[in-house]
């Protein structure tokens, strides 16, 4: 009769410990998975504005690259090469729109965090 208490309370104390151990790993896992922490948002908001500022440059580029694209369509009389620059001068326009939007979206969350 003893053997079945003993066994008992250990079956007990196992299961305790594991609930412990299961109840910590949860635990971890959960502090390390908030996606809206303030470090989270930072990176984000800093993301957005590096993000934005590169997409303004990009698109700066395919505007300038579009205007001799359709320069040099001009000059030897191509115009599927002015249709292009045109194409890519439209495409750099949008780009440099959206990336002064992401800009503007990051420096706005940076001034809601206080940073």
């Amino acid at each position: 009769m003893a053997n079945k208490n003993n066994g008992g309370s250990n079956l007990v104390v196992y299961l305790v410990i594991a609930v412990l151990i299961g109840g910590l790993i949860g635990y971890l896992i959960g502090q390390n998975n908030r996606p809206f922490s303030g470090s989270y948002m930072n990176q984000t908001a800093s993301m957005m504005k590096d993000s934005g500022s590169t997409m303004m440059q990009m698109g700066k580029m395919m505007m300038s690259g579009g205007q001799m694209m359709q320069q040099k369509g001009q000059g030897y009389g191509d115009s599927e090469m002015m249709q292009q620059g045109k194409d890519l001068e439209e495409n750099g326009s949008m780009m440099q729109n959206k990336g002064n939007s992401a800009l503007e979206r990051g420096s706005g969350m940076m001034q809601m965090m206080g940073q």
